[in-house]
């Protein structure tokens, strides 16, 4: 019995080996990446074909050959567009995809799977990944968002150059804002993820408290007007003792980096203060579960990075009642609080998502 399953896996990888001999020179092929976090990353992938190890030796198969590639247990198991399977170990540690951020190397510790795109297919739009409410470009003062169910109002924006090869927002004097309705407010999500680009033109500006903080964004209940519970901006005391790029979820503790009165100063941006670089505010409010944050209510990262977290307990439930009632939001960047926005701030590639994950970013 044994000799025969030996025969027919034989038989099966003769069976492609002629067909990686046939094979043309692969043509690009878009692919759908799933990750542990359950969150999908659409894009093309740098290589053309996949290296793969068996008990038969080394095979390197054109990627429009493949049409599923599932890990399990640092296994790399293929299903190729013929049908047969192929499981061995997948050579190199990471998955270069070309994608609207740019390159992005995902490891593969962190993929669940890769979906193929074959010949003339196409996946699901941007507005249906799996848990993404929000995709705001941030490229023209009048983009429509209405496949989000949301819309975008703007006041003296700026069009300029993106981070990505893209185009971006500007907001450079103290009345130039934007502002996007949403159906439901991230406070009342138990979990959830904002992730941005942003570009702060004058990082050596100082920034205080209160009115002079530099303000990233702020949601604002829709039924409860001037009532801002997630905050994220520069500040030099959020009221609790918190500085430097402080977050803010009401009813817990501020996370803060610390450190300096100046952008530049607190050292969060390297050797470029005044460039583009990639925000997250994530938060769960039963304990974040990646490793970076584990059992942390809030996380704030830098280019992929946790650079502050703030603890599970809560010093406040005031309000605990919002967080129950669906409700929806209004999504501020520079402008809608009482702060005078002295500070400039350009913004691209806003998303939200519904469910909390630390986002892979390669920099520009």
């Amino acid at each position: 019995m044994k000799k025969k399953a030996s025969l027919i896996a034989l038989l099966a990888v003769a069976g492609v080996s002629c067909a990686l001999a046939q094979a043309q020179a692969a043509a690009p092929v878009r692919v759908k990446v799933t990750l542990l976090d359950h969150s999908h990353v659409l894009g093309t992938p740098q290589l053309t074909e996949l290296a793969l190890t068996t008990t038969f030796g080394e095979k390197r198969i054109p990627l429009n050959l493949v049409s599923t590639l599932v890990f399990d247990k640092g296994q790399a198991k293929l299903t190729l567009t013929s049908k047969d399977i192929l499981t061995g170990t997948l050579d190199g540690a990471v998955l270069k995809l070309i994608t609207s951020f740019g390159v992005q190397p995902i490891p593969y510790t962190q993929i669940a799977s890769v979906t193929f795109a074959g010949p003339g297919a196409a996946f699901a739009p941007a507005g249906h990944e799996q848990g993404l409410l929000l995709h705001a470009p941030l490229d023209a003062p009048d983009a429509s968002l209405a496949a989000f169910k949301a819309t975008l109002e703007t006041q003296n924006a700026i069009t300029i150059d993106g981070p990505l090869g893209n185009k971006a927002l500007l907001f450079e004097t103290p009345d130039a804002s934007a502002s996007i309705d949403l159906p439901t407010s991230p406070y009342v999500m138990p979990e959830g993820t904002i992730e941005f680009w942003a570009k702060l033109p004058q990082p050596r500006r100082p920034f205080g408290d209160g009115r002079n903080q530099l303000l990233l964004f702020a949601v604002e209940q829709e039924q409860h007007q001037n009532f801002y519970p997630l905050i994220l901006g520069f500040n030099a005391n959020s009221g609790d003792g918190k500085g430097g790029l402080v977050g803010i979820i009401w009813g817990f503790p501020s996370a803060g980096t610390g450190g300096g009165l100046t952008v530049e100063d607190t050292g969060l941006l390297g050797d470029t203060p005044d460039g583009w670089h990639h925000y997250a505010f994530i938060w769960k409010w039963d304990g974040l579960e990646f490793p970076e944050a584990q059992g942390y209510v809030l996380s704030l990262a830098i280019d992929g990075k946790v650079v502050a977290s703030t603890s599970e307990a809560p010093y406040s439930k005031d309000f605990e009642h919002l967080r129950l009632v669906e409700a929806a939001g209004r999504f501020l960047i520079h402008g809608g609080t009482k702060h005078d926005n002295r500070h400039p701030v350009a913004m691209s590639e806003l998303k939200i998502w519904d469910h909390a994950k630390l986002p892979v970013v390669e920099m520009p």
